[in-house]
């Protein structure tokens, strides 16, 4: 694990390929998850079941381990504290881990999220949009299994990052709604309505709060369906931070709640324990997702898992993902989408029948999906290690 433990997605991704993974493992497959020695327990905890986790100071940012593995690096362009981990676990394949060294007969897979940088330039700084242009340079140089999210990610490879393309494989992630006993799922509901407030039907957006993630869509949708007479609650979380420094989106969204009234309309919670997520994806009455670019959306996947309706921005990678409960519309257009949540709310309060697909259906996509998921990567993994 090299990113950050705020890279929620990164967790997410890693958790949910490591559950498919693991129901499904050939029995010649065994996982082993390196982390940082500091990482929480409670992300740990949710990798056990699945995987051996060694934790690590190599990988504990600017801890000793980690500036002499940085500096070997740079110097032999080899990560030899790394390296002697991987030997002493007996690594063969390392996977999703932007890590390039060479040992023996080492196999290395190498997972890139998206392309959003060659869309969204301007969002990051001249010596991030380089650091990550390098990076991908890497991916490509050095893998020997590429694997993308989507085909729409496949296409803007094949537009910026055109060689060897023969590495690529798409491999489309299904994401596992962590399940809750009757007795947590009820008590965490009690604690949600007393911590935060939110009664009766309610509307979630859980997104980062980049600005790519176009959030202002909705609040102006909102603050429509406010003007018109209506009280419509949308409930946010969500990292409230743009590591990449533009801070000014999050002032841009609360000096537009305030300056509209919106404060009893709107809550931002930030980021929340994942058990109060589930509950409020559970009993929501729609999820939204309004981004502007994705290079696989866990909040659509996680509706599909769920069977929950979710209004969707209708961007190509949203039509890929194709949720079954989806509800597309144009996300520059927020008179549009309020005529939608309208309508959604309506259905709800004339007691309209919100389920597009029964319990059984939801079980049996999900299952089916994860499957597919599973065998994808070791089909990739088992070639791999054939061609050693």
């Amino acid at each position: 694990m090299y990113f950050s433990k705020e890279y929620k997605g990164g967790i997410n991704y890693l958790k949910n390929l490591l559950y498919a993974s693991h129901s499904e493992a050939p029995v010649y497959i065994h996982y082993t998850f390196f982390v940082p020695s500091d990482l929480d327990q409670d992300i740990i905890d949710a990798f056990l079941p699945y995987a051996q986790v060694i934790k690590t100071n190599v990988l504990k940012r600017k801890s000793m381990p980690w500036y002499i593995d940085k500096v070997s690096d740079k110097l032999f362009k080899k990560n030899l504290l790394l390296i002697n981990l991987l030997k002493k676990y007996k690594i063969e394949i390392v996977s999703h881990s932007n890590f390039f060294s060479r040992f023996g007969k080492l196999k290395i897979v190498s997972w890139i999220p998206d392309f959003q940088l060659y869309h969204f330039p301007d969002l990051w700084s001249a010596s991030e949009r380089n650091w990550m242009i390098n990076l991908n340079k890497k991916v490509v140089k050095y893998s020997d299994r590429i694997i993308l999210s989507s085909n729409d990610s496949l296409k803007d490879y094949i537009k910026f990052a055109s060689e060897d393309i023969s590495k690529v494989k798409v491999m489309q992630f299904v994401s596992q709604p962590s399940s809750l006993s009757e007795a947590e799922f009820i008590a965490t509901q009690k604690r949600i309505q007393s911590k935060y407030q939110i009664e009766g039907d309610f509307l979630y957006l859980p997104n980062q709060f980049w600005s790519h993630k176009n959030h202002m869509v909705v609040f102006k949708a909102i603050n429509l369906l406010k003007n018109r007479g209506l009280n419509p609650l949308l409930v946010t979380t969500g990292h409230m931070v743009d590591y990449r420094g533009n801070d000014g989106n999050i002032k841009m969204i609360r000096d537009f709640i305030e300056v509209n009234d919106l404060s009893k309309n709107i809550l931002l919670l930030g980021l929340i324990p994942y058990a109060e997520v589930l509950v409020l994806m559970k009993t929501c009455t729609a999820l939204i997702n309004p981004s502007l670019f994705e290079g696989w959306s866990s909040t659509v996947e996680e509706a599909k898992s769920i069977g929950k309706k979710i209004l969707v921005s209708d961007i190509p990678i949203h039509r890929e993902q194709d949720p079954e409960t989806g509800i597309y519309f144009d996300p520059r257009n927020e008179s549009a989408l309020a005529d939608i949540i309208e309508n959604v709310l309506s259905q709800v309060e004339n007691k309209v029948s919100n389920n597009f697909l029964t319990d059984g259906e939801v079980q049996n996509n999900l299952a089916t999906r994860t499957k597919l998921f599973a065998q994808k990567y070791h089909q990739i993994i088992t070639e791999l290690y054939n061609e050693r």
